[in-house]
Parts: C-alpha cells; structure tokens; sequence
C-alpha cells in the first residue's frame, strides 16, 4: 500500500496547500482527502504520496518538527495498513488506555504520592531504568490495603475515543492486547470493560488482604512488550504488515518500532523524537483515521 502523511489539528483552509508546496520542495507530491466533517471539532487530511520517501528519517525529523512548530500532527506511514483484514493490535495502558498511572494512584492511598509520582514521570521520559523504578516505587507500597484498588479504578479516566477504536478494530476481528507495565487487576477490568483479547501486566504480591510492596512472575519492561508482541503475533498467524502497538512511555519504544504502525500517543519528548507516528491531538479515536477511515466511516461502524 502507499506511504502517506496524516494532518491531524486545526488546521486553516489554505494548510493543506502549503503543506503540499512544501512537499513539492523535498520532490514529493501525493492526493489530498479531507477525513473529518466540518462540524467535527479537530480537522484530519491524508495525503496518499505518489511514491514512498528515499529519506524516511530525514523526512519524519523534519515532520516532528513542523509539529512542534504548528502544533498540528504531522505524520508519516511508510505503508497503509488496512482496518478490513484482521491484525494484531496492542496497547499500553497506563497513559494510554486510561488517563493514569495506577503506580501513582496507589502511591497517594499510601500518603506518598508526590515521592512516586516524580520517579514514575522520570521513568517514563527514559531518564532512568523502568525494572529499577518499578521495584523501587513498588517496595514504597508494603502494606498498603488491596481494597482500595477497586476505588482508585473507579475514578480512573478512560482515554478518549478508546470505546470507538475497540468498536472498529472488534468489528473487523482484529486481535487486542494490553501489554501494560502497570498491574493485573487494573488491566483485568479494563479488558473486560472493552472486551479485548489479552492482558500481560505484573502481578502485584498480595498476603492477608495487603501489598507486600513485590511482585509475582516477571516484569512486563520494553523487551517483554517486544516479545509478547512477537509471541502474539505468531500466535494468531498475522502478517506483520497488519499490527498495531501503540503507548506513551520510553519502555514501549520497542514495541512500537517494531510493529507496522507504531502509535506514540500524547507522548513524552523523547518518545516523540524516536516513536513512527507521534499523536498529539486526538485520542485512540485518531489511530482510526491513520488506517484512512472518515468520519462518516467511524460513525457508521461505531453507532
């Protein structure tokens, strides 16, 4: 399938011009489609290019930049992926899935917020070791009360358009998975909210009703998402043409270099700079219209 370039924000009448002279200057040209309606609130236009771009790092460099300086999403696919055929498609959860981390909402029923909070922000822009931080900050909740986990994911916000990805991506059969460094119970109900496939999360220890401050089994880092996306995969016997992996954090960096579209949602600065297809201005909703759908095409699907 051909390369394109998705626009994704407010963009005025006369971007989409621009953004194609701008091409043209880098010996580029493609088709044009608008996806959204004019009463949706963020605007989306596809450029299909006529043939893939020889400097593909160069030109992605230059597209995060034009992000950052336009505050539009600019974002390059080697290939389409199409939505009809059934993939594999897998998905952070913390950050990503849902609009916390579970780690710091244990922290602040531990009375320690603040001192989790500040080691998970760093853990997640790659500034220090994830297994590290992750013992570290679990070890902080020894003895916290396990009943107060249904609490902290009742008042878990879900990320936008999540309910409309899982609609379309279940519609066409494809295979979801939450590879989550975050825990079991939060991830076990977040499947079952949104009917997905899967779940690898780390097991929290818990004796006598309490956290023990450790965990069971391995540890779900970058290179255990890149291995659950590979097992999974195979698996399901999926074309590596037809896989998803999207999250936020440096710890899922490897997974999505290593699917065929790999989403960095709301994404840190150094995910940004090393991620495929960084998205800022949508929530899961957007990934829809990376796959070419329309607005008129969601609603349909998703009613």
């Amino acid at each position: 399938m051909s390369a394109s370039i998705t626009l994704i924000g407010s963009l005025q009448p006369n971007y989409t011009e621009q953004f194609n002279a701008w091409l043209t200057e880098r010996q580029l040209s493609g088709t044009s489609r608008t996806l959204t309606d004019n009463d949706d609130t963020v605007t989306v236009v596809q450029i299909t290019l006529d043939s893939p771009s020889p400097k593909k790092a160069e030109l992605i460099a230059e597209l995060l930049l034009l992000s950052d300086e336009t505050g539009i999403d600019h974002i390059y696919q080697a290939e389409q992926l199409d939505i009809r055929k059934a993939g594999v498609a897998v998905f952070d959860m913390d950050s990503t899935l849902i609009k916390a981390e579970v780690m710091d909402e244990l922290a602040v029923e531990a009375g320690i917020g603040e001192q989790i909070s500040a080691v998970t922000a760093s853990a997640m822009r790659g500034e220090i070791d994830f297994v590290e931080s992750f013992v570290q900050r679990l070890a902080l909740l020894d003895g916290l009360s396990s009943e107060v986990m249904d609490g902290v994911f009742q008042r878990i916000q879900h990320m936008d358009g999540i309910t409309t990805l899982m609609k379309a991506l279940h519609h066409y059969g494809w295979h979801t998975a939450i590879l989550s460094g975050g825990f079991t119970y939060f991830a076990d109900c977040v499947q079952s909210t949104y009917g997905m496939s899967e779940v690898h999360a780390n097991v929290l220890e818990i004796i006598e009703g309490k956290l023990t401050g450790k965990h069971l089994g391995p540890i779900v880092d970058a290179e255990r998402k890149k291995l659950l996306l590979t097992n999974i995969v195979a698996e399901q016997k999926v074309d590596w043409s037809q896989t998803i992996a999207c999250g936020d954090g440096a710890n899922d960096l490897l997974m999505l270099n290593h699917a065929a579209l790999g989403v960095a949602l709301h994404a840190k600065p150094l995910v940004r700079q090393q991620a495929p297809c960084p998205m800022s201005n949508l929530g899961l909703d957007g990934i829809l219209y990376m796959l070419g759908m329309t607005s008129t095409d969601i609603r349909a699907l998703t009613a």
